[in-house]
């Protein structure tokens, strides 16, 4: 026993974590991600009975706590080195996490709810960075591509869960299905056992072998999608309670149904790890893009279910495809650093505040014209968060351009 965590045979400072142990450990707590930001929508409506308007606030929370546990842990790791090994501080998180889901279920009052989201999503923004770069770290290029594959799968394969799962309990039992994510957390100290007390050494110079001259450019680029596509879907969540019952759709079958969009992003990172075509082109980054932006507006304005499942597809493609290219780059560019996990955390904070606040503007301004019908807010909602998008698109495009005018210095000079 070391610092608190079980110590295994080639586990120290210098040994090699197997990657099954970070998977295990991944799997374990994206059931949390799916409970918290997939299906916290559906737990305040029915359990607690929020109105639209303070789930978007409950998300707008959760988002901000989430970017300042992301930028917060490089910046404690940079300055307890040599003090707090990451090994260490993952169970610590993983123990926080268990007390703090425990507590709607001891304690079935509102105001718990909220420091229950609020404290695990700062949990949960300071342990991603630390399991990607247990993942990615002294692996490169193809190696390292494989085992971010074997990571998405695992996170979305568990994501999913809660929302199959929950709709017995949805009802009025809704606390419970947080209160499971407890043991998920504690059973999380398992596999943590086998992790070495930090991550494998990075080579700088493989690292810079397996990364192209466009490679930081693309990194750019994708780093402005991401937050743009967390946005999207952060704007998306908080309404799908309510735009559900807009439609007539059952309780029982609404999150089941939303769970589509995050089938069709499983198939597209499925799609992303089995081939290489991808990587270093710019039209991935474009579709993608295209794909969710689209999705996004068929999703809030759709008539029926059929066109809401076909704008989910759509959404999930392009979601999937920008979050694998986002950690791609980053971990390749950042040499599978903390911080540069940390970043990468803290942009899809930026999207998980931004999209929440960019809904309540938008519920505000339907309510504002005296309407009050569902279309003319899902109107503005779809207005106001394409608004922001389109800065976005703007600020992914200037890579591109810088990248076009580096390569035409570099055919001008070969002439």
């Amino acid at each position: 026993m070391q610092h608190g965590v079980c110590h295994q045979p080639g586990s120290g400072d210098d040994g090699v974590t197997p990657l099954w142990a970070p998977l295990a450990v991944t799997f374990l707590a994206s059931l949390g991600t799916g409970i918290f930001w997939n299906a916290i929508a559906f737990i305040a409506r029915n359990t607690y009975d929020f109105p639209q308007e303070r789930n978007f606030v409950l998300a707008a929370v959760m988002g901000a706590v989430y970017v300042i546990g992301a930028f917060g842990i490089g910046r404690i790791m940079q300055r307890l080195e040599h003090r707090l090994r990451p090994r260490t501080l993952l169970v610590g998180l993983m123990v926080a996490q268990g007390v703090l889901c425990f507590g709607p279920v001891a304690i079935g009052r509102e105001a718990v709810f909220w420091i229950t989201a609020a404290g695990v999503s700062i949990a949960s923004a300071a342990m991603w960075p630390l399991l990607e770069s247990y993942l990615t770290a002294g692996r490169h290029g193809r190696a390292m591509r494989s085992a971010i594959g074997w990571f998405n799968i695992t996170w979305m394969s568990a994501v999913i869960v809660p929302l199959l799962a929950m709709p017995p309990l949805l009802e009025d039992r809704g606390e419970w299905v947080i209160g499971a994510q407890a043991i998920a957390s504690l059973l999380a100290l398992v596999p943590l056992c086998f992790f070495a007390a930090r991550p494998r050494h990075h080579a700088a110079d493989l690292a810079a072998a397996s990364v192209t001259a466009e490679y930081p450019l693309l990194l750019r680029s994708a780093r402005v999608l991401l937050p743009m596509s967390c946005l999207l879907f952060m704007a998306m969540g908080p309404i799908l309670p309510y735009r559900f019952e807009d439609i007539g759709v059952k309780l029982e079958f609404q999150t089941p149904a939303t769970a589509t969009w995050m089938f069709a992003r499983f198939a597209a990172m499925l799609v992303m790890y089995r081939l290489r075509f991808w990587h270093g082109r710019w039209g991935t980054l474009l579709l993608a893009g295209s794909l969710m932006t689209g999705g996004f507006a068929l999703v809030i304005l759709a008539p029926d279910l059929l066109r809401m499942l076909v704008g989910f597809v759509f959404f999930g493609v392009g979601i999937g495809a920008v979050y694998y290219a986002a950690l791609y780059y980053a971990m390749s560019v950042g040499r599978a650093e903390v911080g540069a996990g940390g970043v990468h955390e803290a942009l899809i904070g930026s999207g998980y505040t931004l999209g929440p606040l960019a809904g309540l503007t938008g519920t505000v301004l339907a309510q504002g014209t005296a309407l009050g019908r569902a279309a003319t807010a899902g109107q503005a909602i779809v207005g106001v968060v394409w608004a922001l998008v389109a800065l976005g698109a703007i600020g992914a495009a200037l890579p591109y351009a810088r990248a076009r005018r580096l390569r035409r210095r570099a055919a001008n000079t070969e002439r």
